[in-house]
């Protein structure tokens, strides 16, 4: 029997978001196939660690600190890593791996992978965290993106693309709602029978477009079928009253449900008949897969990782991003028209279940893991390379 490998996977904190629920969806399904997993969060307390924990995920990680909290986080890390020696060590999201980096070379660890979630936009706000990635990656052996728009990226920052794969994001098909489901789902929400739902799942941060689907819905509020409602779903990261004030001025706020961080996203999404996703830049976006795995028709701005989910007219409408009049224009032709919602939704969930599936992309983190535990592991490119039929992805959208 192969030898089993032994992962401690590093982030910052497991609050409410798409990487954090990525990480409760594969970590435990990563167990059940006999990979011993765990995750080390550079702070403790996130909402989402209490139900990773109970499926019998090992977390470890410090509270937090009121003054020079991540230079004593990685100080505890690199404590861990030299008394725990995991085979691999695994990071997520920009700051963790900075300095889950430099605890790795301080504890002597060298095996390292980064799964890169988004797009580089951060880099240009922050130049140095952007060099000091460039640096890190000749360290670092193997370099997930979760999009060939991510995959593209990282190749323009690495000289041997073999280091190079692609992860897609993957979640398990939810069981089609039922009427009685929707019907509870829309009573909670206080709907009028017959109302037009919108859903939006994002938190409130500025790129993901809020303030677009506003100036969107505005101009159409008194064409779209009556009544209607815009369900905005996600943490308010700090842009939730310059949001509000825009949605007052522009006439449609009596129109808007501002439910907020959320753990009950599919019965919300149940109750809805549309999702939008407006983002100006998007690695690969969870909560987009979950809308077509349930069936709504999405729309979503041609960005990013939105691009490998949605095909434009076939599984939902891609849009141009900061295009509100292009973004009103898609809203208004799907709410005028249930047959269309239905043939986008069908074709979504279908294309979520060949594509997108959390078996498949649990397989490859495992078939990842157990190839670089080998003494003289392969390139991780070969290792993937059977995933995702055809070219690799960097080469894909460096062809574009």
């Amino acid at each position: 029997m192969s030898r089993i490998p032994r992962v401690t996977v590093v982030t910052s904190r497991l609050d409410v978001g798409g990487t954090e629920r990525h990480l409760t969806r594969i970590l435990p399904a990563l167990r059940q196939r006999r990979v011993d997993i765990g995750l080390y969060v550079m702070e403790r307390g996130g909402a989402l660690e209490a139900g990773l924990s109970a499926q019998g995920v090992p977390i470890e990680g410090p509270g937090r600190c009121r003054f020079l909290h991540w230079p004593r986080a990685t100080l505890q890390l690199a404590r861990f890593l030299r008394r725990e020696r995991p085979d691999i060590v695994h990071f997520f999201l920009p700051r963790p791996y900075i300095f889950g980096s430099i605890a790795a070379e301080i504890a002597g660890h060298d095996r390292r992978i980064m799964s890169r979630r988004s797009l580089t936009d951060y880099q240009a706000r922050y130049p140095m965290a952007g060099f000091l990635e460039r640096q890190l990656h000749k360290r670092t052996v193997a370099l997930i993106g979760n999009s060939t728009a991510v995959v593209g990226q990282l190749a323009r920052e690495v000289e041997e693309p073999q280091r190079l794969a692609l992860i897609y994001n993957g979640i398990e098909l939810p069981v089609s709602a039922a009427l009685p489901e929707r019907q509870e789902s829309r009573a909670a929400l206080a709907l009028a029978d017959g109302t037009l739902v919108i859903a939006v799942v994002a938190n409130l941060i500025g790129y993901k477009g809020h303030g677009d689907l506003i100036e969107a819905l505005a101009p159409i509020k008194d064409d779209l079928p009556m009544p209607w409602r815009l369900l905005v779903i996600g943490r308010d990261d700090g842009i939730g009253a310059g949001l509000k004030s825009q949605a007052e001025a522009r006439g449609i706020a009596g129109n808007i449900l501002w439910l907020g961080e959320r753990l009950d996203v599919g019965a919300l999404l149940a109750a809805s008949d549309i999702f939008v996703l407006p983002s100006h830049q998007e690695g690969f976006s969870n909560a987009l897969l979950e809308a077509m795995a349930a069936s709504l028709p999405p729309i979503a701005t041609a960005v990013g990782g939105n691009n490998d989910a949605v095909a434009d007219d076939a599984t939902g409408i891609l849009t141009p991003a900061s295009d509100p009049r292009a973004l009103g224009a898609a809203i208004l032709r799907l709410a005028r028209n249930p047959g269309l919602r239905r043939r986008l939704g069908d074709a979504a969930r279908q294309h979520v279940e060949r594509r997108f599936s959390l078996d498949a992309c649990v397989g490859r983190y495992e078939k990842m893991y157990r190839a670089l535990i080998e003494p003289s592991p392969p390139p991780i490119s070969q290792v993937l390379a059977d995933d995702h039929a055809g070219p690799r992805a960097a080469e894909i959208e460096l062809a574009h």
